[in-house]
């Protein structure tokens, strides 16, 4: 069955060489065969591992198709399965130049660091034999091989230019940018480079780059759903690709998550996250929404939050570790929804502290002027922090507000006054004094309303609290502004839950080295109501009055929108000093304009 090239290999070694056999060069051809035909079979001989029928499965498809996908639900093992692949191919396919792409360096190298350094080739002598090296540094994280293969980790952006693969595993591609894989990442492919491959007899034996998408779900409106889409499409027509889809009972069949570890996710985690991350859904969104999940998420940017200071530092006069510094002309809002009724999966009682920062744009008054024009913008929408609580008593949120508001140093209160939110205004209108923290705060006063403002009356109060009480038309213009600053990128929500966990809580030396699952809780809530308030927003949905063009925002079954309330209410209020900012003419010089 060898050609005359092969059969004429084993003369290529010296008389003593165990490989200078023609039998021993034909087994070494027929086995490496096999292998290259058979992965599984070959991880399991050759690294010695032991596999799941799915990890089977899924390493014999890595290596059929020329592009395939797997989204799969968390703790499925992904990583694992990619590293494996990725050794085994670098080791069967000599000179195989395998790029590891991730939207961070940080994610894509947990298959080199965690994955293959510290798991696999602890298990696997054989593999450990077969690699030269692994760089882990800051500035290069490569697996080399002794046959000249590589592996290969470089993030998704366009810094990562000038790299050649054979094997392009984008992992977690739904947070990379389409633009970025289609003018960066897919320009690596290139065709395996061997000696045969310059011969015109093995023309036709060329082999095609192979494309690996890794990643959890997504929502239709993301370009996952595409390429999902593309995937079966090209099984269907030409058998070119392949799709792999698992929830998360493939980690609760094989151990790998326990059932009362995945009903403690679903209580911790918001219903999003978990539909996405571990039920596996493709969530589809309502025609009828009035926030498209793409036109919320490009906002997640926002990597610091704000952390209310603990009573007890209070008591201690400790300083809070956690304060954020003001910058020139930034003022801070802490917007509140109020609830009264407490009960299961509705009325909570939302605090969102917001800094607003000014924005301008500066422009050269001529060619030949060095002089310049500040032109201002108005404020850019910083969502620092979100607390939910279950409505209740009066005193205890009014107490609240004053802890929030003074520990994030801001300027303004906006206060939904409606129903049972007046009683709360009264409050803050008083002299309180709060028993956890030994402190007695300062009246209040409303500044837009003069019935408000004449409800209580008290000498000195704080000119900071702006009442609002809304309209059919005012939420609707409420509803209008918040999507027009989401589409247009005007605020910064903070990254997805997950993102946190993996990249930055854990440098919180406090979140790292907790005891208990309170402690975690409270660094983990921002993030975890940010989710909540993604949720919230994607299942509003709306009427349009035929003759007054009103939007009507409502919720639908036992969705809520405390959340969206809250931070609307912030945004509005937001845009209305934005009217002060801009009108302000101090800072714009005058200057002809000849057309």
């Amino acid at each position: 069955m060898l050609d005359e090239n092969q059969a004429q290999l084993h003369t290529k070694f010296s008389s003593e060489s165990w490989l200078a056999s023609p039998k021993h060069i034909e087994r070494i051809i027929d086995w490496t065969t096999f292998y290259r035909r058979n992965i599984p079979a070959f991880v399991q001989h050759y690294f010695g591992l032991t596999l799941y029928l799915y990890q089977v499965i899924c390493l014999y498809l890595l290596n059929l198709f020329g592009s395939i996908g797997i989204v799969a639900a968390r703790a499925s093992a992904k990583s694992f399965l990619i590293a494996v692949y990725a050794c085994a191919r670098c080791i069967l396919y000599p000179g195989s130049h395998i790029v590891v792409a991730s939207a961070t360096k940080k994610q894509a190298a947990l298959i080199v660091k965690e994955k293959i350094e510290k798991e696999l080739v602890p298990r696997c002598p054989n593999l450990a034999r077969e690699i030269v090296g692994i760089k882990t540094n800051n500035n290069d994280i490569e697996v080399k091989f002794r046959n000249m293969s590589s592996i290969v980790v470089v993030a998704g952006n366009d810094n990562s230019r000038g790299y050649r693969s054979t094997v392009l595993v984008l992992e977690e591609f739904r947070h990379l940018k389409k633009k970025i894989v289609d003018s960066v990442l897919r320009p690596f492919q290139i065709a395996r480079q061997t000696e045969f491959s310059t011969k015109d007899q093995y023309k036709d034996l060329i082999e095609e780059p192979i494309n690996i998408y890794i990643s959890s779900s997504g929502t239709t409106s993301e370009w996952i759903w595409d390429t999902c889409k593309n995937l079966i499409r090209g099984k269907f027509k030409d058998n070119s690709s392949c799709l792999i889809a698992m929830d998360y009972s493939i980690a609760l069949r094989h151990g790998i998550k326990t059932k009362a570890q995945l009903v403690a996710d679903k209580q911790s985690l918001d219903s999003l996250t978990f539909r996405i991350e571990y039920e596996n859904e493709m969530l589809r969104e309502n025609t009828s929404a009035f926030f498209s999940y793409e036109m919320i998420t490009q906002n997640q940017v926002l990597r610091k939050c704000f952390y209310p200071r603990n009573n007890g530092d209070v008591l201690a006069k400790k300083k809070n570790p956690y304060e954020i510094p003001k910058q020139p002309g930034e003022m801070r809002v802490l917007s509140c929804d109020i609830a009264f009724v407490d009960r299961k999966n509705n009325d909570n009682s939302v605090f969102s502290c917001v800094r607003l920062l000014p924005e301008s744009m500066q422009y050269k008054t001529g060619a030949n002027s060095g002089s310049v024009v500040s032109v201002k913008k108005g404020y850019r929408r910083v969502l620092s922090y979100i607390e939910a609580n279950k409505g209740g008593d009066v005193d205890r949120q009014a107490i609240r507000i004053k802890q929030l508001f003074y520990d994030f140093g801001a300027d303004y209160v906006v206060l939904d006054t409606r129903n049972g939110g007046i009683l709360v205004y009264d409050r803050l209108a008083k002299f309180l004094y709060d028993e956890d923290r030994d402190v007695e705060y300062r009246a209040w006063q409303c500044i837009n309303d003069e019935t408000i403002a004449n409800r209580v009356i008290v000498t000195g109060a704080e000119p900071v609290v702006f009442a609002i009480n809304a309209s059919q038309k005012l939420n609707s213009d409420i509803a209008t502004c918040m999507r027009d600053v989401l589409e247009s990128k005007r605020i910064d929500l903070l990254v997805s839950h997950n993102e946190a966990v993996d990249d930055i809580l854990n440098h919180i030396p406090e979140y790292a080295n907790a005891l208990d699952a309170d402690t975690m809780v409270f660094y983990e809530r921002p993030y975890l109501e940010t989710q909540e308030l993604i949720s919230e927003m994607i299942a509003l949905e709306y009427e349009r009055g035929e003759q007054t063009g009103v939007y009507k925002i409502f919720e639908v079954g036992t969705n809520t929108k405390d959340r969206y309330t809250s931070v609307s209410y912030a945004n509005w209020f937001a845009s209305l000093l934005e009217q002060d900012l801009l009108s302000d003419q101090s800072d714009y010089d005058y200057m002809p304009l000849v057309n």
